[in-house]
């Protein structure tokens, strides 16, 4: 992980081939995705998808030709749906809670892409991001033993929420060009997560609570 940050700071740090053809791009965002929960912790499983979105500004650097560094910011939201082992007034049950959280996210890539064909550039690209969580709400219900429930909605649990999360990202897509660097900019994007987002421990379980957040999103944006 390392060793790939190293590399597109290194791409970044070059100088553009051809100063007339090459430079900066900017453009604006908007990306509906399909967020879930990745668990290797016994007790703990995921019990579902969430529909979220994201918007932002992109940021493409052009150092070669078919060579670009992607990067941005974003705000994104995300969730999923966990149940796992709980321990409520002392008896053991279940809990399902239905995660909400908003990030600020700077991804950074490396975009490899084809020359343009009857006004249509095809990209695909990885990279990293980092996202540093602004929100953090659940809806939840606890099972109870009369075969009942105790149900609660947005509750804050920012203090059970790490702020700091980090994920791989691959993706592709296509820009369709309407003149001069003008280009619509659509693809898909999987965003891999590698960092746990749980940051809270649970006597119902022996290890310590671990929860990826994957997500899946569709892009549609211009660039300038």
């Amino acid at each position: 992980m390392k060793r790939t940050i190293l590399f597109i700071a290194l791409l970044l740090s070059m100088p553009p081939l051809i100063a007339d053809d090459f430079g900066f791009r900017f453009g604006i965002k908007t990306s509906p995705n399909l967020s879930w929960f990745r668990t290797e912790t016994r007790g703990y499983e995921n019990n579902g998808v969430a529909l979220g979105f994201s918007y932002g500004l992109v940021a493409d650097y052009e150092f070669a030709q078919n060579y670009a560094i992607g990067s941005g910011f974003n705000i994104v939201r995300t969730g999923g749906t966990l149940r796992y082992n709980y321990i409520h007034e002392g008896f053991p049950t279940q809990k399902r809670r239905d995660y909400s959280y908003r990030y600020l996210e700077f991804p950074l890539t490396l975009k490899l892409k084809t020359s343009e064909v009857g006004f249509i550039t095809y990209y695909g690209q990885f990279g990293v991001g980092l996202s540093f969580n602004t929100r953090a709400r659940a809806d939840q219900r606890i099972a109870l033993g009369n075969g009942s429930s105790l149900r609660t909605t947005d509750v804050d649990i920012s203090d059970e929420t790490r702020f700091l999360k980090g994920a791989l990202i691959i993706g592709g897509g296509l820009e369709y060009n309407f003149g001069g660097r003008t280009s619509l900019l659509a693809g898909l994007t999987f965003h891999n997560g590698f960092s746990n987002v749980l940051s809270v421990d649970n006597p119902a379980v022996q290890a310590t609570p671990s929860a990826v957040s994957n997500y899946l999103e569709m892009t549609l944006g211009v660039l300038f």
